[in-house]
């Protein structure tokens, strides 16, 4: 029997059989696993507290035979803010579901774990944490090799900086004198602004991926192009954001734009 200390983010949790836990882990080296917490649905369980969804804790596992049980555990962060705001809860299951769905097992899996990491920290902290979602997601296609094309028509690969036809058939957009190949198919239209937040999304470092601001209506047409192309290269259906979509009251507004947000469709970044 081996014995396995990793560091791990909780990506689902559910009870099984005798007040025992299963857990969905992403670890950095041993990729989405799934571990037993002996007792775990117990309240006087010691490892009651590592079994909660979204935590990122330090597990001592045992494997055998490529099953996992957890023997001990340590709380790094809670993200206990996630667990009381609907908002928030969305958001972060919405994206782990997308994650979960990339992940393999027994497969080092290091770039995606920190990708989570910096967007389930950012769907906690900031105030439009939909949206973060959205973007997190956006950047996991990318980073699996699903980046859309976004800085130059697709057919005669001549540079486009200003607002884009994006054709999803083709993953990239259309310039003027092209349009007549799409054939017909219904192009999204992206504003300048839209495009270079999409642009950044794609390609800005980790520590700069959620530094950015961006107007409503940006915001609004880089989240419909986010779920479609994750939808279209994934091929399946994500519904969990449906319920807040259809009831905006739910949505909390977004804390904190400086006032040059509300006025202008473009995107800028702190030096």
């Amino acid at each position: 029997m081996n014995r396995v200390v990793t560091k791990a983010f909780v990506m689902n949790s559910f009870p099984w059989k005798d007040r025992h836990r299963l857990l969905h882990l992403l670890t950095p080296d041993l990729g989405l696993i799934t571990a037993m917490a002996p007792a775990g649905e117990s309240f006087r369980s010691r490892l009651r507290a590592v079994t909660q969804l979204f935590c990122y804790a330090e597990y001592t596992l045992t494997c055998k035979q490529s099953r996992y049980s957890i023997q001990d555990g340590s709380v790094i962060e809670s993200f206990v803010s996630i667990s009381q705001d609907l908002d928030r809860l969305a958001a972060a299951s919405h994206a782990a579901e997308v994650f979960s769905d990339v992940a393999r097992n027994d497969e080092p899996q290091r770039s995606l774990f920190e990708l989570w990491g910096y967007t389930l920290n950012e769907i906690a902290e900031a105030g439009d944490p939909v949206f973060i979602a959205r973007m997190g997601t956006l950047r996991l296609m990318e980073a699996i090799g699903f980046s859309p094309r976004l800085d130059s028509c697709v057919i005669c690969n001549s540079r486009l900086d200003g607002p884009l036809q994006f054709c999803f058939r083709e993953g990239g957009p259309f310039c003027g004198k092209d349009l007549a190949a799409a054939g017909g198919e219904t192009l999204m239209p992206l504003s300048a602004g839209a495009a270079s937040l999409l642009r950044h999304i794609a390609s800005a470092p980790l520590k700069r991926l959620y530094r950015f601001h961006a107007s409503p209506a940006v915001r609004q047409q880089a989240a419909c192009f986010a779920d479609r192309w994750v939808e279209e290269k994934m091929e399946k259906g994500y519904r969990r954001l449906t319920l807040l979509d259809q009831c905006p009251d739910f949505v909390l507004p977004v804390a904190g734009m400086p006032p040059e947000e509300e006025n202008h469709d473009d995107l800028s970044q702190p030096v």
